[in-house]
């Protein structure tokens, strides 16, 4: 039989080497509940002496009211052996076994890493739902609900998209003003080509002379060339048509001129 001690309360048990072998030796006292590894304070328990019955001594009175001290010597051995060997009021305490737990994370920290990735994820909806408002406006109306109340939030519009792409100059034409010799008439059919009201778009117009270098270069906002009390945020309508008269002053050595729309 093996023994060892508990290092912390230095309390002696019994173990078995299927014990040791369980956990490498790793156990836990049953009475102060330290963990240790029993192979390095384990000891042998000496074994019991075996018990032998005595012979009977010679019918002799001296020798039968004589006392018996090799006897007494044996049982004093026993006594003092057992004590020393083991504390036998903890020989009922069990040890057990320790499991190598993996060490668990916090929850707290969890949590907080849970937090901040959601709030980074909503700040990423947000950011990109204000930088393409007005095409989620138009390509998902049933957003624009939505839409409306984040603008509300940071004190923003849905503004009407910009496909330059889908607006064109159908034709144009600039000549002189027969009622106004001093003055130039320029002429333009300008279409939105999309399937939904656009915003209205700026025109460029460049005279030039007659090696076609510029003379004077004019942008010309929405409210240059719109009809008085058109309504500029309504927009562009979808697939519509839309006639530009402008009246411009002509200038001596202007032959010809050239026209753009953009949105800056």
């Amino acid at each position: 039989m093996l023994t060892t001690n508990c290092p912390a309360c230095s309390t002696a048990f019994r173990v078995t080497p299927e014990q040791l072998k369980a956990r490498a030796g790793k156990v836990r006292c049953g009475h102060c509940q330290a963990v240790f590894n029993a192979l390095e304070s384990l000891n042998d328990l000496p074994p019991a002496l075996p018990e032998t019955e005595a012979a009977a001594p010679p019918a002799d009175e001296t020798t039968a009211a004589a006392p018996m001290p090799s006897e007494a010597a044996a049982e004093e051995s026993l006594q003092d052996t057992s004590i020393e060997a083991v504390d036998t009021s903890s020989i009922d305490i069990l040890l057990e076994d320790v499991a190598e737990e993996p060490p668990r994370p916090s929850r707290v920290k969890a949590v907080a890493w849970g937090l901040a990735a959601t709030l980074a994820l909503c700040l990423a909806v947000v950011q990109f739902g204000y930088h393409s408002r007005a095409e989620l406006a138009v390509s998902q109306p049933d957003l624009r609900p939505l839409l409306e109340s984040l603008c509300d939030l940071l004190d923003c519009d849905i503004p009407l998209p910009h496909k330059a792409e889908l607006v064109s100059i159908e034709a144009s034409d600039l000549h002189p003003d027969p009622q106004r010799k001093s003055m130039l008439v320029l002429a333009a059919a300008l279409k939105n080509r999309a399937p939904f009201a656009q915003a209205y778009p700026h025109l460029e117009l460049t005279l030039t002379d007659t090696q076609d270098q510029p003379i004077l270069r004019k942008v010309l906002a929405p409210a240059d060339y719109l009809v008085p009390g058109t309504d500029e945020r309504a927009g562009f309508a979808a697939n519509g048509d839309l006639a530009v008269n402008l009246w411009i002053e002509a200038l001596p050595g202007a032959s010809g001129y050239r026209l753009y729309l953009f949105y800056p």
